[in-house]
């Protein structure tokens, strides 16, 4: 268990590494410093994480312990990163951005142990289709994903940082070409 300040409340939590060790040298309960431990917990029934003070956790009672997790493991359905496995800085940074302080609507695809998402920013009325495009579609069209339904269509602008390096392969070449051509 862990106690989140911010909440103000207990929550079921998973220590998973320790962020940090700091002498408190503003100790009054004896002679000397105390060490500070942190330890970053994950949020069993919110999925999300932060970093605690040791001190704010605290064993989980048996009876917490098997209640089943609120919280489940999505992706986004239909979308990879453009440059192979791992998403880019900028694609993680649009998305955050688009979500953060945002209710989220999603249309669940559950493929045996794992679940894809669309989300949307809209809601729809009951049983009918959401309004708006998916964050899926919007990550593909502003350039930070491949879309699986995209694949032959030419709405996907061309990402910031591959054409970066287009120009900078380009200004190379030049150079590299007076540099032969002077000589």
């Amino acid at each position: 268990m862990g106690w989140f300040p911010k909440q103000k409340q207990w929550c079921r939590a998973q220590v998973t590494k320790i962020c940090g060790v700091s002498e408190d040298n503003n100790a009054t309960d004896g002679p000397g410093s105390q060490t500070s431990i942190k330890v970053e917990v994950k949020r069993l029934d919110y999925g999300d994480t932060a970093c605690l003070p040791l001190l704010n956790t605290k064993e989980m009672t048996p009876e917490m312990a098997v209640l089943p997790l609120q919280a489940v493991q999505v992706s986004l359905t239909n979308v990879t990163p453009v440059n192979g496995s791992d998403w880019s800085e900028e694609a993680v940074g649009w998305f955050k951005t688009m979500v953060h302080n945002r209710t989220l609507y999603a249309r669940l695809y559950p493929q045996g142990p794992k679940v894809t998402v669309e989300l949307f920013l809209e809601k729809g009325k009951l049983g009918a289709m959401r309004r708006g495009a998916p964050l899926s579609l919007r990550l593909a069209q502003n350039g930070h994903a491949k879309h699986s339904k995209l694949k032959n269509v030419s709405l996907v602008k061309i990402n910031t940082v591959q054409l970066k390096k287009k120009k900078q392969d380009s200004a190379w070449e030049k150079y590299l070409i007076s540099c032969y051509t002077q000589k």
